[in-house]
């Protein structure tokens, strides 16, 4: 991509295919990466379609001419002033409007007032991106990038968003300064023009390309609706007399002018199916292993001092290379997912304004005759500024911008289990295992024996009736807990007896589960149950053999996790035959903690009710290691609980 051998469209994709080979991936699960890759992202581009609809809806019907026309009108026969002006008017448009179709119908409109006025060319393009890169922190697509891809609402964004685009702004504000200082001795003329003739529009119409903000922040719409509703509410109140036509028009020209933003987000889909293979996953691991990035001085470095490292698709551009950088931090929970879409927000406005491959920087060179690489020079000192201050503020401000503090570096070592106080068994519990049973005579004779073979080794077991999920482990006597059952049911040949060990975590998490059955002359006897149990003992103690340091951790600790398993919040959802979604929470776990309980019935999941999932999306939730937001119903009342940091060994 650098040389220009190859575009992004084709590298990015091409890199989920090589890469994955590369990892180890089998070769025939290359197209089922493609096949859902394709679609992984589809949330994100039918938010950039229907933003080009509202965007080709804004120009056909003259509002943003009509805008565009107010500023050069109050601008004056100042050059600065009216840079400026337009620079704002060029960032409000582009809190909704993206793609090249966007660039190309502001600029086509802007950039001509801008020169005929005494706006020097290469202050006019430069300018023009870096009013285009502010309005983008607010994005509307852009965000549904963020919030579907990284898992993260929109309400944990707008403070950082807010502190970015102020210094953004500064950034602007500074550049134009010394730009027109030196810029002094340059000529204007005017000629007198022909009339034209423009359609009005009606003042109302003007909102239009707000409104998506107001429904999308305000009023928590989905950005593809709030685009629609904006779209219809600007061709009725300026063009209702053609406004089907309009409309159908506007859809058209819309896809064609995001087409290769869309194939992109394929090409990133991809790529994140990919990352998401075990084999792809544990290769890069490596490069975030050890905690290191969570030390403040690394993040500022990597996502700051060396943001430049987005330009031409490289390492950090979330549209090129960086996308597989970016999922790996991801998945491996180095950093909260909120804090990592803050470091991609800073390198974002490097590339939006610097990389010489951008194909708006491409045009907007071309249309002003200035050197791409000289709009590159220009602005790079300033944006690379931006990233350095916005990742700053992320250090200095976390838990003022995003409710943690994500960076170890700058806490106590002695407040390092306070997150988690009942997560783990106490001392006293080390290798102690509660028996339970189902309270039937042949679940106690099966439980007698479970409890008298665990017994007497490295292990203590203890007969206990108790429910593990009832509270978290702070106060418990035991480490781990087999709850044994038994069921039977009639056969022709005779009674199938079926004993069951399920083993438990302090919390009443799931950890194993072990049946052994029989068919035998009725009625059953405590024997055949014990000699049942006994197989189920043997079962549990192989498990321990195989995977010695997930057991260890178990009867040490509480918990059956090793190094390396992926993080979790210890909670899942199951759909029970009233037709609601429940919840299943491990006690003392990460979900536990900030609020969510065992037998909740989920409401909504990030704002949406969850039945617009579904229910297999819905459970998906629930593994993806992500920081959801929730509403659920206990006891006739809604609860909201936003999860933040999961569990990692």
């Amino acid at each position: 991509m650098y040389l220009r051998w190859v575009p992004a469209l084709i590298a990015v994709p091409a890199m989920a295919m090589l890469m994955s080979l590369a990892a180890g991936v089998p070769a025939s699960r290359l197209g089922e990466i493609v096949t859902t890759g394709a679609a992984e992202l589809a949330p994100v581009y039918v938010a950039v379609i229907f933003g080009a609809l509202l965007g080709r809806v804004t120009i056909d019907t003259g509002i943003a001419r009509t805008i565009v026309d107010l500023a050069a009108e109050y601008g004056g026969e100042r050059p600065a002033a009216l840079a400026l002006v337009f620079c704002a008017i060029v960032a409000v448009l582009f809190t909704s409007l993206s793609g090249l179709g966007g660039i190309i119908m502001v600029g086509s409109i802007v950039l001509p007032i801008m020169m005929t006025a005494g706006v020097p060319r290469t202050i006019a393009a430069t300018l023009f991106l870096m009013g285009f890169a502010l309005g983008y922190i607010f994005n509307i697509a852009n965000w549904t990038f963020y919030t579907k891809y990284f898992g993260v609402a929109p309400q944990q964004l707008v403070r950082y968003a807010i502190v970015l685009a102020i210094i953004d702004a500064i950034a602007l504000l500074l550049y134009a300064a010394i730009s027109f200082r030196r810029e002094r001795a340059y000529a204007m003329w005017a000629v007198r023009g022909e009339p034209e003739e423009r359609p009005r529009v009606p003042g109302a119409a003007l909102i239009t390309p707000l409104l998506p903000l107001a429904l999308y922040y305000g009023g928590r719409m989905e950005a593809a609706p709030a685009f629609i509703v904006a779209a219809v509410f600007g061709v009725l109140i300026a063009r209702p007399r053609d406004a089907v036509q309009r409309l159908a028009a506007a859809a058209i020209r819309g896809v064609e002018d995001v087409a290769p933003a869309v194939v992109l987000f394929m090409g990133i889909g991809m790529l994140l199916v990919a990352t998401q293979q075990p084999q792809f996953d544990a290769a890069l691991r490596p490069l975030v292993s050890g905690g290191w990035l969570r030390n403040p001085i690394a993040y500022v470095v990597l996502f700051g001092a060396l943001s430049p490292l987005v330009l031409y698709r490289g390492p950090l551009n979330p549209f090129g290379v960086g996308i597989a950088i970016f999922t790996t931090l991801l998945s491996a929970h180095v950093l909260p997912p909120v804090v990592l879409v803050a470091a991609v927000m800073a390198v974002v406005q490097v590339q939006n304004v610097c990389d010489p491959t951008n194909t708006a920087n491409v045009w907007i060179a071309n249309f002003t005759g200035v050197p791409i690489q000289a709009i590159t020079k220009r602005t790079l000192p300033y944006q690379t500024g931006v990233a350095l201050a916005a990742t700053l503020a992320v250090v200095a401000a976390a838990p003022a911008l995003f409710d943690r503090q994500p960076f170890t570096a700058f806490l106590d070592a002695a407040r390092a289990g306070e997150a988690l106080p009942g997560f783990y068994a106490p001392p006293g519990a080390r290798n102690r295992i509660a028996v339970d049973d189902d309270g039937s005579a042949l679940g106690r004779a099966a439980a007698d024996a479970v409890a008298g073979a665990l017994g007497g080794g490295a292990w203590q077991a203890m007969r206990l009736r108790d429910d593990p999920n009832a509270g978290d482990c702070a106060r418990k006597g035991y480490a781990a807990y087999v709850y044994v059952s038994t069921s039977q049911f009639t056969l022709i040949e005779g009674d199938d007896l079926d004993v069951g060990l399920r083993l438990q975590d302090c919390g009443g998490w799931i950890v194993q589960e072990w049946h052994d059955h029989e068919v035998i002359p009725p009625p059953p006897a405590a024997d055949e149950a014990r000699a049942l149990a006994l197989q189920g003992v043997a079962r549990l103690r192989a498990w321990a053999r195989v995977d010695p340091v997930r057991s260890e951790n178990l009867f040490a600790r509480g918990v059956a996790a090793r190094p390396g398993d992926r993080s979790t919040y210890f909670y899942a959802f199951f759909r029970t035959s009233d037709g609601n979604l429940r919840v299943y929470v491990r006690a003392g776990g990460p979900a536990y903690v900030a609020g969510l309980r065992s037998g909740d019935v989920v409401e909504t999941i990030d704002g949406q009710p969850w039945w617009q999932y579904g229910t297999y999306q819905s459970e998906r939730f629930a593994y993806d290691g992500k920081p959801h937001e929730l509403g659920v119903l206990r006891s006739k009342h809604l609860v909201e609980v936003r999860l933040t940091e999961p569990f990692t060994l």
